[in-house]
């Protein structure tokens, strides 16, 4: 029972909470953020804390392309990816926003450790206006290399995930 009027509770609001706006396209979403990178097991890079910066253009009211690149450190490797993404953007209310991702991460790594590899990602996440041109952003994603740096007959395949805290300026919209 108490299932039942959550799931109508929520169909409700979710219906009932219009979006306010979408996106125009051409308009731009320039940032940076701090993420917590989790490297595959496999690979001799530890779990780490980096920094990075995205670059995005709406192409229509509710997609955008998207570009970020971040750096992070650990046990002497630099691991730095490099995502292109098509992203979903779903206006929740007037000054959020929800996005989901697909794209595709290229990760070089350096240091004690060289290789590069490259995957197919996902990515889900949240953009809070904070102002006109201000947004903090928080978002998650998924890396899958299937053709991994390390590959060998144990390992097949890796799988690095991270999340991250940011601000973008959001331009022309």
């Amino acid at each position: 029972m108490t299932l039942r009027v959550l799931l109508v509770v929520g169909a409700v609001a979710s219906t009932s909470a219009l979006p306010a706006r979408a996106q125009k396209p051409g308009s731009f979403e320039v940032g940076a953020f701090a993420a917590y990178l989790n490297a595959d097991n496999s690979l001799p890079m530890r779990n780490a804390v980096g920094f990075g910066g995205r670059v995005g253009v709406n192409t229509s009211p509710f997609l955008s392309l998207e570009v970020d690149f971040a750096s992070a450190s650990k046990a002497g490797v630099r691991h730095r990816p490099l995502h292109v993404w098509l992203l979903y953007d779903a206006p929740l209310v007037t000054r959020a926003e929800m996005f989901l991702g697909v794209g595709l991460v290229k990760n070089t790594y350096s240091g004690t450790y060289k290789a590069t590899d490259s995957g197919i990602a996902a990515q889900v996440g949240v953009r809070h206006r904070v102002g006109r041109m201000l947004a903090v952003r928080v978002d998650g994603h998924a890396d899958f290399m299937l053709n991994s740096a390390n590959k060998s007959y144990p390992v097949s395949y890796n799988g690095n995930w991270g999340v991250g805290i940011g601000f973008s300026a959001l331009l022309n919209r």
